[in-house]
């Protein structure tokens, strides 16, 4: 690491604009190659202490500036114009030094479906290999396979750079929901990892099994390769706007990257290429920033247009989450225990001394599983019914996202594409709540794949200014996110009412099955959250779908030569950049239904490859 002043006196092959989970390791293999200079510019700082490294304090960095960037939407119309917060890592490695650790893929159909968007050279195949060639597994113990732990190792890989196994310690609620969800017909899956995440399963995590620690792209990635000449990092210090200049075929070609640091603005310049990865919720400011996107915004922010790409910030999407509470019967220990300074400090120091104990874990089990799964038969007739009649509107028919809806329409049906994650966490604090030894746990739902779409753009011209982030929370075709919402809810219900979690369940507190529709709506209405997982804000796909970058992530575009415009053949032209990549979750055209971090470690080494074909090349 270096200081913003020697910074930008070096020489640079690649820059890199963010040091999070993807950038930081694509950063890394690029350095593999010692003939070119890498350099990273990254706003956070290095922190390698308990809150990143230690699972049970998974959440203890959130909200705190030094840790996360607190970015907030604008207030939400259809949630009670309430403000959404939504964590990003602030420091080197980025998200993935705050997340809850689960490396696990989206499914085999849903990557392959991707083409239907106009994308090539993404499908499962692709997206598998690039996951494996991430992960360094370790089968996981006996205590953990007691727990229905992955154990497939075919479907990892064992030689990559991010340590994964099992967890070593599971709460006694993860046995008793295991044995409800199966008796409500939902299966064991021993290996969400085949492409097929269908059913229960314990994730597998990315924590190195020998000393119980997070891995993340910082200890993963970059501390392979700190001590090669060839890649520097600067941290503390945000990139502004990267620099173009105009080639003789009129395409742009990035010259430099401005950043600042210290109240004071640097220009660093770079010979091949710039990669922006600073996430799906930043990288559209900086796309932005640098004179990239909508004319029309980037007019009212005076910033001079260089390439006419309207989809830039558009295409937001997430992973909306609803909450529920229950109290539990007996003795069991929780999350909450954490809560007495006692008992915390006395499992810091049984963490510190063996890697055991509550402090070990984080979340361990999730439920995945179809509509068809969650909600009755003659409810979802009426629910597609409604969604078809608003599908046929001519806005939608018109939509460059048309391809996308009709994907998404026809994941609906398909049992093997997961709409709804379930996760049960041993924790909930409610207020009335007479009993100070009673225990509690919490039931998330997860829209897998929501209809809203929002956007994030510029404010300002400066960057030291949010974005305004819009997630058009619960805005949906047909209302049909909290129709889904609504649905699951009344699930969650049966779930705590069945089995052995039924039998361990003392009272549901939080919202009540007695409610009406009307009042559960409400009640989503009030609650309804980030799931954390922001997506599709420079969409790899065709422009005429509003997308941003190319299938080689670059930020460039051909417009499809049309025989009958024969007239027009010398206007129609490549466009765009030259040099300009984007590597993050921004890229992703479609929600995949699981937690992304795998994703985008595959994503680095699927854009390494791409990068370095290309540099053979040139060659």
């Amino acid at each position: 690491m270096v200081s913003a002043a020697d910074f930008f006196q070096q020489d640079f092959d690649y820059i890199i604009i963010g040091g999070g989970t993807t950038g930081l390791a694509l950063a890394s293999i690029l350095s593999t190659n010692a003939s070119i200079r890498v350099g990273v510019i990254e706003a956070g700082l290095r922190k390698d202490d308990e809150m990143i490294l230690v699972p049970g304090m998974v959440g203890k960095a959130v909200g705190n500036p030094e840790y996360d960037w607190n970015l907030v939407t604008k207030p939400q119309q259809f949630a009670q114009n309430r403000k959404i917060s939504i964590p990003r890592g602030k420091v080197l490695g980025g998200t993935s030094a705050l997340n809850y650790m689960a490396y696990c893929r989206g499914s085999e159909l849903e990557h392959n479906d991707w083409e239907k968007l106009g994308i090539k050279g993404w499908n499962w195949n692709t997206i598998s290999n690039a996951i494996k060639s991430a992960e360094a597994w370790s089968p996981p113990t006996r205590h953990a396979k007691a727990h229905h732990a992955d154990d497939v190792a075919k479907n990892h890989g064992r030689y990559g750079y991010v340590k994964t196994s099992a967890y070593s310690y599971y709460y006694d609620l993860v046995l008793p929901l295991f044995e409800t969800m199966n008796r409500m017909g939902v299966v064991t899956n021993q290996s969400e990892a085949s492409g097929d995440n269908i059913g229960i399963w314990t994730y597998t995590a990315s924590i190195d099994p020998q000393t119980n620690t997070r891995c993340y792209s910082t200890n993963a990635y970059y501390d392979r390769v700190s001590n090669r000449p060839n890649i520097i990092v600067l941290t503390g210090a945000q990139a502004s706007k990267v620099i173009f200049r105009q080639t003789s075929s009129s395409d742009m070609q990035a010259t430099a990257v401005e950043y600042h640091k210290g109240g004071r603005a640097y220009k660093v310049p770079v010979r091949r290429e710039v990669i922006i990865s600073t996430g799906a919720l930043q990288t559209p400011q900086i796309l932005e920033l640098s004179g990239i996107g909508d004319p029309d915004l980037l007019r009212r922010l005076n910033i001079p247009v260089i390439v006419d790409l309207p989809g830039v910030g558009e295409n937001l999407q997430d992973h909306p989450k609803v909450s529920m509470g229950a109290e539990l019967k007996g003795s069991h220990e929780t999350v909450d225990d954490l809560n007495s300074e006692s008992f915390a400090q006395q499992k810091l120091e049984q963490y510190r001394l063996s890697r055991t104990g509550i402090l070990s874990s984080t979340l361990s089990t999730v439920v995945f599983v179809p509509l068809s799964s969650f909600i009755p038969p003659d409810k979802m007739r009426s629910i597609l019914s409604t969604l078809d009649e608003a599908l046929q509107l001519p806005q939608i028919q018109n939509s460059p996202w048309k391809k996308w809806y009709e994907v998404q329409r026809a994941w609906l049906e398909n049992n093997g594409i997961a709409q709804l994650e379930v996760v049960l966490e041993p924790s909930y604090t409610h207020v009335g709540c007479t009993n100070e030894k009673a225990k509690h746990y919490t039931i998330m739902v997860f829209l897998q794949h929501a209809w809203s779409r929002g956007h994030v753009h510029a404010t300002s011209s400066s960057v030291l200014d949010s974005p305004e982030i819009d997630l058009e929370m619960l805005n949906s075709l047909g209302n049909i996110d909290m129709m889904m919402l609504l649905e699951a809810l009344k699930y969650v219900f049966k779930i705590m009412e069945t089995g052995a979690l039924g039998d361990l369940t003392a009272e549901i507190i939080e919202p009540k099955p007695s409610w009406s529709d009307e009042r559960l709506m409400d009640y989503i209405r009030s609650d309804i959250a980030s799931g954390f997982h922001p997506i599709g804000t420079a969409s790899m796909l065709p422009r005429s779908a509003n997308g941003v970058v190319d299938n080689e992530l670059k930020v460039k575009y051909h417009i499809e030569y049309n025989y009958l415009l024969d007239e027009l053949a010398d206007s129609l032209q490549v466009y765009g950049t030259t040099n300009l990549r984007v590597a993050d979750a921004s890229v992703f055209p479609i929600h995949v239904g699981t937690h992304p971090q795998a994703t985008l470690y595959g994503l680095a080494h699927k854009a390494a490859e791409i990068i370095q074909t290309s540099e053979k090349v040139e060659l």
